[in-house]
């Protein structure tokens, strides 16, 4: 039995097709079939200084690299050439994990493209894959917006999102530094995130760490949100106390009393009060009612 080392897929396909047009997956935005499929040196590439990704999760390398070393690359990088070697364009985590997998080439599509060109496709291609974090998402979109002059709903036209989902994302970005952190480091999911949004400002840092400790949802957490927002009850005024009656008071009350021929009660409650007159029936009623009227 043959001991020879396997060679992999990815290696295999480079030196049967060489520089030869082939038709390429869909990779990234913009990479059509048929263009030209080289094999360009690891280290001849360095990153795209506009690549919205900071992080790169080291198992998610790790696999990566492991695929690579099995099958080769699979699918081709995007890259712009430079006179001192080559810039990406999309396709770094393939990039990096080859580099680790001590691999001397790579497969590339080179096109020509400008600074403009290649910050739009670097942008909209990590933006349609899931891997990147809210916050570089975020950060993307603001990119595209800025270095383009994009609407809102042009930014979500091309990236084939709802306009809510776009404005939604940027909002993240006027998140408090300490929240933006827990968010980067995965404590917080967007969901999350968007309903601390609705919270009050100075209530969203301590519900935000009290869902990285507690492991809150989303759902619990936006239960929270609402009993905060909710009115508080209104408080019943307490009725104003009434004052003692003076003598002056009291003989008033009589002659009220003799005029009507009816109960009356005089009560002073702050600087005022009220003069009661109660009656027995209607007859009653037209009684008094003449005498309050009468010239």
């Amino acid at each position: 039995m043959s001991t020879a080392p396997k060679r992999g897929l990815g290696r295999g396909l480079g030196a049967l097709l060489g520089d030869a047009p082939v038709p390429t997956a869909p990779a990234a935005p913009g990479v059509a079939g048929g263009e030209v499929v080289r094999q360009i040196p690891v280290d001849r590439v360095r990153p795209n200084p506009h690549q919205p990704r900071k992080t790169f999760d080291p198992a998610g390398l790790e696999e990566l690299k492991a695929s690579i070393l099995e099958h080769g690359v699979l699918v081709p990088i995007l890259v712009r050439e430079l006179a001192d070697g080559y810039e990406l364009v999309a396709g770094e985590r393939r990039w990096r994990a080859s580099a680790a997998a001590q691999r001397s080439t790579i497969p590339a599509i080179v096109r020509p493209s400008t600074d403009r060109q290649s910050l739009e496709v670097a942008i909209i291609e990590n933006l349609q894959r899931e891997n990147l974090n809210p916050l570089e998402e975020a950060a993307g979109i603001a990119q595209l917006i800025e270095a383009h002059d994009f609407t809102q709903e042009q930014v979500a036209q091309r990236l084939g999102k709802a306009r809510t989902t776009v404005t939604n994302a940027l909002r993240l970005l006027t998140l408090p530094e300490g929240i933006k952190a827990l968010l980067a480091e995965g404590r917080l999911s967007a969901g999350h995130a968007k309903a601390l949004l609705a919270a009050p400002e100075d209530a969203r840092m301590e519900l935000a760490q009290r869902v990285a400790s507690e492991g809150l949802s989303v759902r619990a957490l936006e239960r929270v949100v609402a009993s905060l927002l909710a009115p508080a009850p209104e408080k019943p005024l307490a009725p104003p106390k009434e004052r003692t009656l003076s003598a002056e008071d009291r003989d008033f009350e009589s002659r009220l009393r003799t005029k009507f021929g009816a109960p009356v009660a005089l009560r002073r409650t702050g600087p005022g009060g009220s003069v009661e007159i109660k009656f027995t029936s209607e007859t009653d009623l037209i009684r008094i009612a003449e005498i309050l009227l009468e010239e």
